[in-house]
Formats: C-alpha cells, sequence, structure tokens
C-alpha cells in the first residue's frame, strides 16, 4: 500500500469516527426561573424559543420558555419560563407537543382523552386535530399518546402510544421480560393517518424481583431526512427509593427505508441512566424530547425535558439536557 492510500485510508477512519460521535451533555436544573412542574413535552420554535406542556397543569395548554444553548457544545446555558398559554379548558393530561411553522400553530396529544388536538400560540383552540385510528382508542389509562413529532422537510406528524394496546399484547414487567410492542403511526398534512409500522422497546434492565417498573416510549423527534428518534425510558422504584434510576436510550429508525406495516430496524444513538442513592441525586424521568437548531460546527442538538412529579417531596428536579451528534 503505498503512501497515498495509506493516507485516504486514515482520513477516511477519521470522518468515519467523527460521523459517529454521539456526546450527552449534562443535566441542568433552573430552580430560580422555572417553576416546579410536570413536564412532559418539548418542541422548538425556532431561535431560543421553546413550547413545554406540564401533564397536570391546572388547566390546558402549554408554556412558553426560553432555551439559551452555547452554539458550539450544545450545553444548556439557561431556561426561563416565561407565559403559560391557555385555552381555559381542563388538563388532558397533555404529555406530546409539535410545532408546524408553515402553519403557527402547535398540536398536543392528551393522554386521557387520546386525541391530538390543534392550538394557537396564544393558548386557543383552532377546532382541528388529527384523524386518529380506532385502534388507538383502545389504549390503557396512562399508556396512551406520550409522544409527538412533526417535521416540515418530510410533512410528517408522527405518533405512537407509550406502552402495548391490549390488542397487540401484554404489557412489559420486571418479570415477564418481554417488549413493548406499538404502532408508530404517522400523518399527512391533511391531518390523516398515512403510514404505519411496529417498534418494539428493550425489555427491562431492572435485575430486581421487588419494586415497582414503568417502561415505555415516551417521546419522539423526527429528523429531515426522514429518521425518527425514539426516546425508550424505564423508571425503576424501589420501595425505600434509595437505588431507583431511569433508563434512557436513545434509538434511530428510517421508516421511509422500509415497507409499512413491517418491524422497524433500530440503532442506538446514546444511553443514559440518572439515579437516586444514598450519595447522588440526578434521578430524571425523561418524557419530551425535541430537534433543536444546529451548532456552528454542523452538529444537530436534541432537548429533553423530565417530569418531576412537581419536584416530589424536594427530593426531584425539573431536569433539562441535549444530546448532540452529527
Amino acid at each position: 500500500m503505498n503512501r497515498w492510500s495509506v493516507l485516504l485510508l486514515v482520513a477516511s477512519f477519521t470522518l468515519s469516527a467523527v460521523a459517529q460521535q454521539v456526546i450527552v451533555n449534562r443535566q441542568h436544573a433552573f430552580p430560580a426561573s422555572v417553576p416546579a412542574g410536570n413536564y412532559s413535552g418539548i418542541t422548538w420554535l425556532g431561535e431560543n424559543r421553546y413550547a413545554i406542556v406540564d401533564d397536570k397543569s391546572e388547566n390546558a395548554g402549554f408554556w412558553l420558555m426560553t432555551i439559551v444553548l452555547d452554539s458550539i457544545s450544545g450545553e444548556i446555558l439557561h431556561v426561563q419560563a416565561d407565559t403559560f398559554m391557555t385555552s381555559g379548558l381542563p388538563n388532558r393530561d397533555e404529555e406530546g407537543v409539535c410545532y408546524v411553522p408553515s402553519w403557527n400553530t402547535l398540536f398536543i396529544s392528551g393522554e386521557a382523552d387520546g386525541q391530538i388536538v390543534e392550538y394557537q400560540l396564544d393558548g386557543a383552540l383552532t377546532g382541528r386535530r388529527l384523524h386518529i385510528p380506532h385502534v388507538f382508542h383502545s389504549a390503557l389509562s396512562n399508556s396512551g399518546f406520550e409522544a409527538l413529532t412533526y417535521n416540515a422537510a418530510t410533512h410528517r406528524f408522527w405518533t405512537t402510544t407509550e406502552n402495548t394496546l391490549p390488542v397487540d399484547g401484554q404489557l412489559p414487567t420486571i418479570t415477564n421480560k418481554i417488549q413493548n410492542r406499538l404502532r408508530l403511526q404517522s400523518f399527512d398534512e391533511q391531518l390523516q393517518p398515512a403510514e404505519q409500522y411496529w417498534y418494539e422497546s428493550d425489555t427491562s434492565v431492572v435485575t430486581k424481583s421487588k419494586g415497582v417498573s414503568y417502561l415505555g416510549v415516551s417521546g419522539l423527534a423526527a429528523l429531515d431526512d426522514g429518521r425518527l428518534v425514539v426516546l425508550e425510558r424505564e423508571v425503576y422504584k424501589s420501595h425505600s427509593k434509595i437505588g431507583s434510576f431511569v433508563q434512557v436510550k436513545l434509538y434511530i429508525v428510517h421508516p421511509a427505508k422500509q415497507e409499512q406495516g413491517t418491524l422497524l430496524e433500530k440503532h442506538l444513538l446514546a444511553e443514559l441512566r440518572t439515579r437516586i442513592n444514598l450519595t447522588a441525586r440526578s434521578f430524571a424521568n425523561y418524557e419530551g424530547l425535541c430537534v433543536g437548531p444546529r451548532l456552528t460546527d454542523g452538529r444537530q442538538v436534541l432537548l429533553m425535558v423530565a417530569d418531576s412529579q412537581n419536584q416530589y417531596r424536594g427530593y426531584l428536579k425539573d431536569w433539562f439536557r441535549t444530546v448532540v451528534f452529527y
């Protein structure tokens, strides 16, 4: 092999390594500027503006927040809760939110009513909603639509239930070690159902037989090239709380590369664990995920927000976090 061949091989390897680089930045909380909440969904509105939903707010609606990122590292520098916008109606256990730039509106999923409805940015309802296939209305209580995303380049909404529908199988537990079998559903810009695929989550990572585990898909983020980032998370709570943890896995799927109705191949993008023990209180139940801006070097930012259950007993925090990748 000559000198130029060696140099090309090294350059190719270096570019490949850079292309695979994923950075999971530190999580941050901002108690002075973000009130205690149950933050369950997030979407980017452009620049430093975001909309975030709270699944236990008194009224249906969303927070408008300012989130400032470091343009080189993607680290979160500051989060400021600005205004809560509401329709004045009771909360629908609102879990997921996405922004449609061409309409300047939000769509928000409600786990209580199984609907995904449209809001103006002043909080008023438009009267429009996604036309949900009938099978999704069989979702068990607290196992419905957690995740919601939209991409302006692909002109598609995507959603799925947090857990397996009764017609599709059993729910996973600590002991049965089965997978959630989920229907990943898209919608077009006429708000009609389009493609549907199968998605299977990982099995429980809990090695103990005692305690409680909640495992499911809580977030989706649609990329411009048609790929989707899927947020799987397992919340394990021990009886004493010590030893409790949240395992988060971000997977990449590419529906357009597969036939409709097939089981999606998934590829791990990032994995992290937060916990409660005698020395750490990093426990963060990440429920919200969205695509954010690109950094100065072209890397993509994903933002995550955690549900602290209103800063449960002063023990938990409203955490925010970014993941950066090429």
